[in-house]
């Protein structure tokens, strides 16, 4: 019996998805421009918790795959990037898929926000949000600089024993993003307040709007953040980044290694670069063409690039 020419059609629309990068095989494979080892092993200094609206879930546009591919060479549901993990609090990244804090967080993510002892930074604007250099001093300055004991009574480093210093050096800052569009993730973080969830030693940080002034910036080359990459989600102005390109440019500053910026822009460009073969040159939005006009929780920087300091020695 011949197939009827409705399931030819069908058979013809089926496309092989790769296994690993799960993006169509034979046109929209990242794989090659995954870095040879996971960049999870060099996150020493920090721990990313990202909180996704829902209907992230629904786009195919999103940013925040291509930094789990980056990290972990595959992609990781929540429980298997927890699992991944020695601990509850070592883990290097964790996805918290709600509309708050709270709302469908685990224990344990919890438990690590509400613990005074843990210096948490929130990436996100707020009247209240410190610019990102001085937020992320502040950071590790309590990270570096104070320990507290079981009895609240806090202590200089100077004054703690071999064992505090050994912990203090141990001891990991927590970074806080929100994937969103920008109408969503500003509900997000007003219900998590409201609910009284974000802890209360919380620090908030911003990046710089590129309207602030940096005539005098000097531009370097290729380890230094360049804006809006993930030109296939347009932001809804100059002063946002996407997830990816935020995250990345953070975590590289926390840890002092731009390998890490430079890993998960080489995925986030590629796929770029597949995007635009793809677009349609009128800038029809039908199959692919055109941008997205949407654009996730993070601000801008500046209009200039800024140089990762670097640990390595």
């Amino acid at each position: 019996m011949e197939p009827s020419p409705k399931d030819t059609t069908t058979q013809k629309k089926k496309r092989a998805i790769c296994d690993r990068c799960k993006f169509p095989k034979e046109k929209a494979c990242i794989c090659k421009a995954l870095p040879d080892t996971p960049l999870s092993a060099l996150f020493n200094r920090c721990r990313v918790i990202v909180l996704q609206h829902p209907h992230e879930l629904r786009r195919k546009n999103r940013s925040l795959p291509l930094v789990e591919l980056a990290l972990f060479g595959q992609h990781l549901s929540q429980t298997e990037q927890q699992n991944s993990s020695a601990s509850d609090d070592d883990f290097v990244m964790t996805t918290i898929v709600g509309r708050r804090i709270g709302e469908k967080s685990d224990d344990a993510v919890l438990k690590l926000l509400s613990d005074p002892n843990e210096v948490v930074v929130l990436v996100f604007p707020h009247p209240n949000a410190m610019d990102l250099e001085d937020g992320l001093a502040l950071a590790e300055s309590k990270i570096k600089g104070t320990s507290q004991d079981h009895d609240g009574e806090t202590k200089s480093a100077t004054n703690a024993t071999s064992s505090d210093e050994t912990n203090l050096s141990d001891k990991k800052m927590t970074l806080i993003f929100i994937d969103a569009s920008w109408k969503h993730a500003k509900e997000m973080d007003n219900k998590t307040e409201v609910a009284g969830v974000w802890p209360k030693h919380l620090i908030r940080v911003q990046l710089t709007p590129s309207t602030s002034s940096t005539s005098n910036q000097e531009e370097t080359s290729n380890d230094a953040f360049v804006q809006r990459r993930f030109q296939i989600r347009a932001p809804p102005s100059p002063d946002h980044l996407s997830t990816a390109e935020c995250l990345a440019w953070i975590a590289s500053r926390v840890e002092g290694n731009s390998d890490i910026y430079e890993g998960i822009m080489k995925v986030l460009d590629y796929m770029v670069e597949l995007w635009r073969g793809f677009a349609r040159p009128d800038g029809d939005k039908r199959k692919g063409g055109g941008s997205f006009t949407d654009g996730d929780g993070c601000r801008e920087m500046t209009q200039k690039r800024r140089k990762i300091t670097s640990n390595k020695k």
